[in-house]
Order: structure tokens, then C-alpha cells, then sequence
């Protein structure tokens, strides 16, 4: 049976060879095993060019779309709190709520918002329309805004028009629904909103509140927040960089949409944080509820699946798949020059995350070289 120090070995030279023609950009690995982290390493540079310096365990980096993983566990705690019920109406909470047709979007519950059963299509748009620096991020040509816009079928003066999350939920009435709800899937990463903004109404208080205070504390958490600001001025952030030339892409900015992608963390935040996951045992959630956030509800549509893989689920907050036979729960997120990754196996009791500050594959490519090395051990 091979050390921990052989596995650990394995994995960073498979990493340092991926990352042998990538011209200085950075991974940020960490891996749990066990309730413990044993293994917290920086590859390549969180900066590149004049600013270059090495990444690390503790950079902080954009996390995207695995932001919606607190946002759903803030809504646990208000489950657990028999505050709301996952089967009850989003319209109960929000009476302004509601799509084209107000009968379907009546029926909507806040589980089929959590788990993108709800009908909504996949391409709204909205929620990353309204960044700040929109118009930086849509600026390669003199037209790519207005394309941007048109694809969405948005106006300049509707996406300038939203400056609350109840703006945003109140903006799904141009909405038609896909199919009814709970009889689809389809990943519309501009629900998430409507969760904080219901999540809000009923506690009466900012949900970046709750998430430092009930969740981010108690965990430890102290390099995981919502506040951009705090990030992009901090010695050991990240910058992000696309294409075979590593151009530096717009940081990821987006306060009113922080549920769906604009959260920042480091990897061993989010080891940390995968702990209560692979455990069920935590003061934060009831493990009856954390086991709940994982039992996959519906498999996803074909694109998001690997050729041939016809397990592949979501839940509340957390894709379901396989590999190699064991069950693996994971989310992942994305933009320019942004990708991350966590991942957990519930059988081998192990952990990964992979954060990258540029485009591709390759964290998936790790992810998959950690679990590789640790079945075959």
C-alpha cells in the first residue's frame, strides 16, 4: 500500500506536467481525507507579468458557480429552523413572484428553484448582465455588448434598471417556462437570486450577513467572502487570464448576484468547507439535511454529461455522478479565465479542490488524477 507522502508525490508531478506549456498561470489544489487536509499546494502564479507572484493554498480566487453551494445551505439552515419548507411555494415568501404564465410559476417551490427543476430556460442572461463591468467583459469588438444583449434579448436600460435581488425576481415575469415544473431539467444559474432575495424577505436581513455569521465563521472560513473590494486589494488574490496568449480578463465583479457565482475563496476554505459534506457532522446542518442537499432529484440534460454516463443527477446545490464505480458529489464553476472544482467521495472519504485562474479542463483532469491515485492505493 502506498505512504500518503507517495500519493501526494504522484499527484504534483501529474500536476506539474499539466501545467508544463500553461506560461506561468496557477492551480491551487486541496485534498481532504478523513476529516483531515493533507495535501494544500500552489502551482504557477496567481499573477502573471509585472505582478507576478506564486499561488498558494490561501490565494483567494473567484469560485463562480460553486457560490451557490452557501446559498443553498443558507436555505437549509431556515429548513432546519422550520422557518420554510422546501415544498413550499417560491409565491408564498415572494407574492410578486411569477413568470409569464402566473399558474405554472405559482406552483414553483423553492426546491424546484434549488435544484433547476423549476422550468425556467437555461439562457435568462440577466443575473450576469448586470455586473458593473459588463461592458469591459463584452468589449473584443465594437458590437460584442449589443450581441451580448440581443442573445439575451435584454435592453441596456433593463439591466441598468435592476439594483436589488427583488428587482431580479420581480424581472422573471418575462419568463416562459420550459416545461411544468419538477417534470425537467435545466441548469438556470439566474435562480439562484431569486433564493437570497427569498431568503431575505424572510429573515429580514442581508444574506452576505448570515453567511459570514452562521456558516463562514463557525467554519473557520476567514478567506472565504462576497466582498470584491477586500479581494482585489489583497496581496494573495488572483487575477484571471484567457486564450493561448494568457490575456488578463475582467475581474469577476457582481454584489447583487453573489448567490450565483461572485463568491471568493482559497482551497483550503473549501476543504475546510467539504468536511461537513463528506461527514454529515456538523453544528452548521443536520446530517439528515446534508445527506438531503445530496440525494440527486433529476438527471441532467444530456450536454452536461460525459459521453456515455447516464447517472449524472443534480440535487439541491450538488451535481451526482460516478467514477470508477464510487459515487462522487460535486458542484464546479466557471467564466473567463475562471474554473473551479470541488468534489467529494463519500466512500473513500476523500475531498478535492481544484481552482484555476484560467480557461480549460484541467481541473477536472486533477480531480480525477487524486481519486485515480487513491483508489489504486
Amino acid at each position: 500500500m502506498k505512504s500518503l507522502n507517495e500519493k501526494c508525490n504522484q499527484i504534483t508531478q501529474y500536476i506539474n506536467e499539466l501545467l508544463h506549456d500553461q506560461q506561468g498561470v496557477g492551480v491551487s489544489v486541496a485534498i481532504v481525507k478523513d476529516a483531515e487536509t493533507v495535501y494544500s499546494k500552489g502551482f504557477g502564479n496567481a499573477r502573471i507579468g509585472s505582478a507576478e507572484r506564486p499561488i498558494d493554498g490561501d490565494t483567494w480566487m473567484s469560485i463562480q458557480s460553486v457560490s451557490k453551494n452557501f446559498m443553498a445551505l443558507s436555505i437549509m439552515q431556515l429548513v432546519e429552523k422550520n422557518v420554510i419548507a422546501l415544498d413550499d411555494a417560491v409565491v408564498t415568501y415572494l407574492p410578486y413572484f411569477r413568470t409569464k404564465n402566473k399558474e405554472q410559476s405559482d406552483a414553483i417551490t423553492i426546491r424546484h428553484v434549488m435544484s433547476h427543476t423549476a422550468g425556467f430556460p437555461s439562457e435568462v442572461g440577466i443575473a450576469n448582465m448586470i455586473a458593473p463591468n459588463v461592458k469591459e467583459i463584452f468589449s473584443d469588438t465594437p458590437t460584442e455588448f449589443q450581441e451580448a444583449l440581443d442573445h439575451y434579448q435584454l435592453t441596456e436600460e433593463e439591466i441598468t434598471s435592476i439594483n436589488t435581488r427583488e428587482d431580479i425576481t420581480k424581472w422573471f415575469k418575462k419568463v416562459e417556462l420550459e416545461y411544468p415544473p419538477g417534470e425537467g431539467w435545466n441548469y438556470c444559474t439566474d435562480a439562484y437570486v431569486i433564493l437570497a432575495d427569498l431568503f431575505e424577505k424572510v429573515t429580514g436581513s442581508k444574506w452576505e450577513a448570515s453567511l459570514t455569521g452562521d456558516i463562514l465563521t463557525p467554519l473557520g472560513m476567514e478567506r472565504t467572502t462576497s466582498d470584491s473590494h477586500v479581494v482585489e486589494k489583497n496581496q494573495n488574490s488572483a487575477r484571471y487570464y484567457v486564450g493561448e496568449d494568457k490575456m488578463e480578463t475582467p475581474f469577476p465583479i457582481n454584489p447583487i448576484s453573489a448567490p450565483i457565482g461572485y463568491l471568493y475563496s482559497t482551497a483550503n476554505d473549501l476543504a475546510n468547507y467539504l468536511t461537513i459534506h463528506l461527514n454529515k457532522d456538523s453544528d452548521v446542518l443536520r446530517s439528515d439535511l446534508i445527506e438531503e442537499m445530496q440525494k440527486p432529484l433529476h438527471l441532467v440534460s444530456e450536454e452536461w454529461r460525459a459521453p456515455g454516463c447516464d447517472v449524472r443527477s443534480y440535487g439541491l446545490a450538488w451535481f451526482t455522478d460516478t467514477y470508477r464505480g464510487y459515487k462522487i458529489v460535486e458542484h464546479g464553476g466557471g467564466q473567463m479565465g475562471v474554473r473551479s472544482l470541488m468534489t467529494i467521495a463519500p466512500e473513500l472519504n476523500l475531498g478535492v479542490v481544484v481552482l484555476l485562474n484560467f480557461d480549460g479542463t484541467i481541473h477536472h483532469d486533477i480531480c480525477d488524477r487524486v481519486m485515480d491515485v487513491f483508489i489504486d492505493s
